[in-house]
């Protein structure tokens, strides 16, 4: 499963990233660049959804090039082969995994969801309890949604209900896979490690299996809001696909703010502001690039990318010195939304 992951995000890269970028997209890094590219190759699935050390991905990669699958065309840059493609063909990614949508929700959600399982399960059967998660902004939330809904049986059935509806539409491993996890009044919940050994499976195989679920619930639970009210609940004051700082600085701008002012005030560097711009252009599709970026300039740069078959910002910026790497990452986030 790893290795073609790793095969899969190395086709998608085309040669323009090198095996940093690939670390940085499976370890959900939140860099101004990590960010794009996760949008602009089409690989925002995979954002931070296999943890991985750059030695891990570096033995991969040389396994992979003594496949075939690969071939070296720069320090740590690879580019996938024919054997490689028909290799990849026989991938199938978990449907459900999207890491960079749930980025935001999925922790916080499982915590949630987790804890409220163990705290009913403990109270309906009366047996005293350690809470698995210490946070207490998670304890408080279950306290508070416990408070508001009160049946506790009731409550156990509606759950109950809830769950059993959800994971009867997935694949029967992964919902074992996911059922594992919960701890109840009788069994504390395993780790993806001890469910991998237990069956004999790719601990990356496992981890994304339980994210499939995961995901695959978060989705539902929003489109079928009145069918699972009980699991929607529990995503209260968490959806938003920007980092709290961009956000900070999209709520600025809305206030009508400059990049200079914001940056002033935020004690941050102009170029930081600008990264969060991009972000903004990238994950907000009210925000209009027109003050920022001028429109023949956006045309230029999207001809330009076009030509080349590119989005590196160096090759571009060499062929068009006039404009900026921020006027360029600023088209290139808006492609697909302003593009004629």
């Amino acid at each position: 499963m790893l290795q073609h992951i790793v095969l899969f995000c190395i086709d998608r890269f085309r040669g323009e990233r090198s095996l940093a970028a690939i670390d940085h997209l499976l370890n959900g890094k939140k860099t101004a660049q990590t960010l794009q590219d996760s949008r602009w190759y089409n690989v925002s699935r995979l954002f931070g959804t296999v943890p991985i050390d750059r030695s891990r991905l570096l033995h991969i990669a040389r396994k992979l090039e003594a496949n075939g699958w690969i071939n070296k065309v720069d320090e740590h840059i690879y580019r996938i082969t024919s054997s490689g493609k028909e290799e990849l063909r026989r991938f199938v990614f978990p449907p459900y995994v999207d890491g960079w949508k749930y980025m935001n929700e999925s922790s916080l959600f499982w915590k949630r969801l987790s804890l409220l399982i163990q705290t009913v399960t403990n109270i309906i059967h009366r047996t005293p309890f350690e809470p698995i998660h210490r946070d207490e902004r998670i304890q408080s939330f279950v306290k508070r949604w416990l408070f508001q809904h009160k049946h506790m049986q009731k409550i156990a059935r509606s759950l109950y209900e809830e769950m059993y509806e959800l994971l009867g539409r997935v694949e029967e491993r992964d919902a074992n896979i996911f059922v594992w996890r919960l701890t109840t009044h009788d069994r504390i919940g395993w780790t993806n490690e001890q469910i991998a050994y237990a069956i004999k499976e790719e601990d990356v195989t496992v981890s994304l299996s339980f994210q499939n679920v995961l995901h695959f619930i978060l989705e539902v639970s929003e489109k079928e809001k009145e069918k699972f009210p009980l699991l929607f609940s529990l995503r209260e004051q968490m959806r938003t696909q920007l980092t709290s700082s961009a956000q900070k600085t999209w709520e600025m701008l809305k206030e009508g703010y400059s990049l200079e002012q914001i940056a002033e005030l935020r004690r941050l560097k102009k170029g930081t502001i600008e990264d969060h711009v991009v972000e903004i252009a990238t994950y907000v599709p009210s925000f209009v690039t027109m003050p920022f970026l001028d429109e023949n300039k956006r045309k230029r740069i999207i001809q330009q990318a076009r030509q080349l078959k590119t989005k590196k910002l160096r090759a571009i910026k060499e062929a068009l010195p006039d404009v900026s790497y921020f006027e360029i990452r600023l088209a290139l986030a808006r492609w697909d939304k302003e593009d004629d």
